[in-house]
């Protein structure tokens, strides 16, 4: 950013201010919020692009490598705040331009240009006091940490923060919404992109030209895989096969830094096979059905293992398990067919505030299930208005699964294996689809993703559309 440019923030300084005291009021010892640097590749000037800490960038930093935040107990946001910051020397300025005036930076924070200070001040401004510190994974910050003496920031000092990321306000949601359109744009494209012959890397590229020309960057490294079911495939070499699905997962995220996650699955042709078509319905059933449960007050893992019911149901009619649905998924026959959680919270990160674990996610009291793909469940907390999560159901014929006595062998009994295996050696991958929520007070969820088509019909017809 030029010297010369406004700052454009997600939301005005009094919305920063606010957040801050709020954080102040609850603080024990000082805070101190960092940037982070981006990470070099093999030199420090060649390094990959930078994006600030998300903590940092929710209480009102801008996208500043080497900045922090020092929140003082008992401030009120404005006094008791200071915004470190580093300044160009002119060897920098010749390379990256001028950075952003110190009044322009005060003012998109809320705080007066008297509360900005250097780096080298840090240590004045603590005086020795003992301090606690958030800080995005980075070895140049974690030097800084430990030469300034201070230490991770205790779950009690975390749990304020998560009770206030956790509830996104109007502002929030609206960047939100903004990563949605591009999203929904971007897999539109990929879609299009899509036919038999051509590869996985020409609908990644279709998906990121869109984020680029919206000036947003992906929330997460996208999936883009016919081997659906590697949950978390990296690269994309494969040629795209008729009669395969193509499974896309991926995100956008808006220049604020706030995300949109977003799952569809579809025939490489255009055209369903007969058990792709009534999987991909059950799957989609269970979506549904979840996304209506996500009201206040609703607990997630209940949700979750109602989406686990519909899916037993749903393979019980496909004959690829036998028995009443209820008991299969109270046996938890569906994890091994539905492997992971149903979904996660989402914001200024796809996975929001995952780097505090389970403290996010989990409300103080519950812990994760001990067993295989119930123990993958991200969020287990009771809904309340303004949380944003997302809801992604699916169904995968995994090899490394089906070769493991220890996850199948208890379910021998209700398991059709030679249709399982036929399955398996035509590779018929997974099936996921995926919506970004915000749960209201009433009137059922806002779905962020709702104008992509996640019919079944509607969403062949738009593969291959270029």
């Amino acid at each position: 950013m030029n010297a010369h440019d406004s700052i454009r923030m997600t939301a005005p300084p009094s919305v920063y201010q606010a957040r801050r005291a709020r954080l102040g009021e609850r603080l024990q010892r000082p805070l101190v919020v960092f940037a982070g640097h981006a990470p070099a590749r093999n030199y420090t000037a060649n390094a990959f692009p930078f994006r600030p800490g998300s903590t940092y960038t929710y209480l009102g930093g801008t996208a500043i490598e080497g900045a922090a935040w020092l929140i003082e107990p008992g401030s009120d946001g404005r006094q008791g705040c200071s915004l470190v910051r580093p300044v160009l020397d002119p060897d920098d300025v010749v390379w990256m331009g001028p950075g952003p005036l110190d009044a322009a930076l005060a003012a998109a924070a809320g705080v007066e240009e008297a509360r900005l200070a250097d780096p080298e001040d840090l240590a004045t401004l603590l005086g020795g006091r003992p301090a606690a510190a958030i800080a995005p994974p980075c070895v140049r910050t974690n030097a800084t940490i430990a030469a300034l003496g201070l230490e991770p920031a205790r779950p009690d000092e975390l749990r304020p923060v998560v009770e206030l990321r956790l509830i996104k306000d109007e502002h929030e949601l609206a960047a939100m919404r903004r990563a949605a359109e591009v999203n929904i744009e971007a897999h539109t494209r990929a879609m299009a992109a899509c036919a038999a012959g051509r590869r996985e890397a020409d609908v990644a590229g279709a998906f990121f030209e869109v984020l680029v020309a919206n000036r947003c960057r992906p929330s997460f490294n996208p999936i883009i895989s016919i081997h659906g079911e590697i949950l978390h495939s990296t690269g994309y070499p494969y040629t795209l096969e008729a009669g395969r699905l193509l499974l896309l997962d991926a995100g956008a995220e808006e220049p604020g830094c706030y995300a949109c996650d977003i799952t569809r699955t579809f025939p490489v042709d255009g055209g369903w096979t007969p058990i792709q078509r009534q999987l991909y319905d059950t799957v989609l059933r269970a979506q549904r059905e979840a996304i209506a449960a996500c009201v206040p007050g609703a607990r997630f893992r209940d949700i979750h293992d109602l989406a686990a019911r519909v899916i037993c149901a749903g393979l019980v009619e496909a004959e690829l398990l036998r028995g009443d649905p209820a008991e299969l998924a109270a046996r938890y026959a569906h994890t091994v067919f539905f492997c992971h959680g149903l979904g996660h919270l989402i914001g200024l990160d796809v996975h929001d505030m995952e780097d505090f674990g389970d403290l996010a996610g989990y409300a103080p009291g519950r812990t994760r299930r001990p067993e295989f793909g119930n123990n993958f469940l991200r969020l287990d907390r009771d809904l309340e208005p303004g949380m944003t999560l997302t809801i992604e159901p699916g169904i995968y014929l995994v090899p490394a699964i089906w070769q493991r006595q220890d996850l199948v062998g208890r379910l021998a009994d209700v398991v059709n294996r030679p249709a399982i295996d036929r399955l398996l050696a035509a590779g018929f991958g997974g099936i996921r689809i995926e919506e970004t929520i915000a749960v209201r007070a009433s009137g059922g969820p806002e779905v962020l993703s709702a104008d992509l088509p996640n019919d079944a019909e509607a969403v062949a017809a738009m593969v291959g559309s270029t």
